[in-house]
């Protein structure tokens, strides 16, 4: 039997198994969306349930901030088509709407969003990156329980409406903040990222961030449930208190399986390098290792590139957790959880990387250098039990 996995952009290897192999496939075929998108956006925001039409919430004069969410499947097109329904049918305008990326790498999509619009109207509208270490760019908001301040990105403190562009995965993968994920800590300070990056104290992470999206005032968000790649299986959009009780079931329903523990568990990263980062795969592992015996092994197909981040470079050090985490008090640097994830992994499995990452880079940090497919399928051939899971970086272990 012969299973074809996509990673990356474009990719695809083909795995053989033999007859007398036990086998586990997930998500290897995430239903999509029917229709254009233009129509499921302009759909989702006229239906929501037990709420108005997002037309009926804007008025003439209101500013709009559109937060954006990390790694959201074809976000430039669904960024165009959420335009295009504010221009038809409501009255803000153009000069009162901001976008609002959380890093450069999803800033990079402004660039395709340029394609996408009118250009008139993509140079009335305004763009912003958010810095969590510029005091002048962020606003106070609340304080946790424990007393500790949350400021967040001044432009949607002070906007008149907030739209959060959110995805929707099972709660129970690492560093996944819940339903508010792609909300808080992502557009909060230094200080509040550093807090939850060096504790990975996650019922007090979703605990703040229902806080902090209560405090903003979100009342409407956009979800969006990805498929495989830079697919899309659902769209939605809404109150947050239907969306609450509605979204996290789609995700579950798309993104949960059943896997038993296997000796060799083969995950992939598919999608641009949007999805092509060192938090995904460090998300792909934590969910592969769920599913894999320990001291067994673990692969990982992916596009990865570029130089090593600092954070991960500090894995080829005898005292890798030491000096993680006096990196943490120095900067909240994005891969330092990443970096923390793989050196917890590491010890317990065999872990092989399949990506374009310089081969010497991958074996300094700890991990086996795949240089062809070929060599997949020769641990395939010594395993006798199998699990396959594509899109591992959203995929949730039960």
């Amino acid at each position: 039997m012969s299973v074809d996995l996509r990673y990356g952009v474009s990719n695809s290897l083909t795995l053989e198994f033999s007859s007398d192999q036990t086998t586990a496939f997930a998500g290897l075929d995430v239903e999509t969306i029917d229709g254009s998108l233009k129509e499921v956006i302009h759909a989702s925001l006229d239906q929501a349930i037990h709420f108005p039409a997002f037309r009926e919430i804007v008025f003439p004069e209101d500013t709009l901030a559109i937060a954006i969410g990390e790694g959201i499947p074809r976000i430039a097109e669904i960024l165009a088509s959420l335009i295009d329904y504010i221009q038809t049918y409501t009255e803000v305008a153009l000069e009162d709407i901001t976008i609002v990326f959380p890093n450069e790498l999803t800033a990079s999509v402004e660039s395709q969003l340029k394609e996408l619009l009118d250009e008139f109207v993509f140079s009335t509208l305004t763009f912003e990156l958010h810095n969590p270490a510029i005091s002048e760019e962020l606003a106070y908001l609340t304080a946790t329980q424990e007393g500790e301040p949350i400021r967040l990105n001044k432009t949607l403190v002070d906007a008149d409406v907030v739209l959060p562009i959110c995805s929707n995965l099972p709660e129970s993968l690492f560093g996944y903040a819940g339903f508010f994920h792609d909300l808080f800590p992502l557009y909060t300070e230094t200080e509040t990222i550093l807090r939850f990056r060096s504790n990975m104290d996650i019922e007090t992470l979703r605990r703040d961030s229902i806080e902090a999206a209560n405090m903003l005032g979100i009342q409407y968000l956009l979800k969006v449930t990805p498929a495989n790649g830079e697919a899309i299986h659902n769209i939605a959009a809404g109150d947050i208190f239907t969306l609450q009780k509605s979204v996290p079931s789609i995700a579950t329903g798309s993104w949960s399986y059943s896997i038993s523990e296997s000796e060799l568990t083969i995950g992939s990263l598919s999608g641009t390098q949007h999805q092509q980062t060192w938090d995904n795969l460090a998300r792909a592992l934590s969910t592969l290792a769920k599913a894999t015996s320990m001291g067994g092994a673990i692969v990982i197909c992916s596009q990865l590139s570029g130089p090593l981040p600092g954070p991960i470079k500090l894995l080829n050090s005898n005292d890798a957790q030491q000096q993680l985490g006096e990196q943490l008090k120095l900067q909240p640097d994005v891969d330092i959880q990443a970096a923390q994830e793989i050196l917890n992994l590491r010890s317990d499995y065999h872990i092989y990387l399949l990506s374009d990452l310089n081969g010497e880079d991958v074996e300094s940090i700890g991990l086996a250098h795949i240089e062809s497919p070929a060599q997949i399928n020769n641990l395939i051939a010594a395993a006798r039990k199998v699990s396959c899971v594509a899109d591992a970086h959203r995929v949730a272990v039960t």
